[in-house]
């Protein structure tokens, strides 16, 4: 059963990706622009969560647990992302004049904000294989095996994720309803 969780973990996991794309274009108002900022924000996230989350992975009493906390901090966080967006247009009109004479002032701002907004529940999403793979394994000799297996699990979920986001869920639920149900499959899991 776990297995199926981080499966769907790592679908959920690039349907935001897809969709945070899609925001952020509309907050740079450059595809180039936004691509840039979700992957580094993505990449970054999980790198820090894996990282970060990791080292705290030993000293936990339970993995699953902590697991399980992160995948509801992903989801609440994660549905946030769109709401917040929102929130910072005026903030971004309201800066635009004190910046408009630095060359790439108002991209910059755009940039440095969106990628803290999305690094919040990447950070998250990083620290989850550490988590299962403490969970899963007692002793150095599992690690090579079980970890190769959660990884490719929530690889190829993410594979399914970006297919059935770009194809079916954003074009025929729109990027809030793809959003709000992505999220409410991050807390049941």
């Amino acid at each position: 059963m776990l297995y199926v969780i981080f499966f769907l973990s790592g679908a959920t996991g690039l349907v935001y990706e897809v969709i945070w794309v899609r925001l952020t274009g509309l907050v740079s108002g450059n595809t180039a622009h936004a691509i840039a900022t979700v992957l580094g924000a993505f990449m970054a996230g999980l790198a820090l969560g894996s990282w970060k989350l990791g080292q705290h992975a030993d000293r936990v009493k339970s993995p699953l647990r902590t697991y399980g906390i992160l995948e509801i901090g992903i989801g609440i966080s994660a549905a946030l992302v769109p709401i917040v967006f929102q929130s910072l247009d005026s903030l971004y009109w309201s800066i635009a004049p004190s910046v408009a004479a630095i060359p790439g002032g108002g991209a910059a701002v755009r940039f440095i904000t969106s990628f803290i907004v999305l690094l919040i529940p990447t950070f998250l999403m990083g620290g989850t294989l550490p988590m299962l793979t403490r969970h899963f394994t007692q002793n150095v000799e599992e690690v090579e095996r079980k970890v190769g297996l959660l990884y490719a699990l929530n690889t190829f979920g993410a594979a399914l994720g970006t297919i059935l986001a770009a194809m079916y869920f954003i074009p025929g639920l729109g990027n809030r309803l793809t959003t709000v149900i992505i999220a409410t499959l991050n807390l049941l899991i």
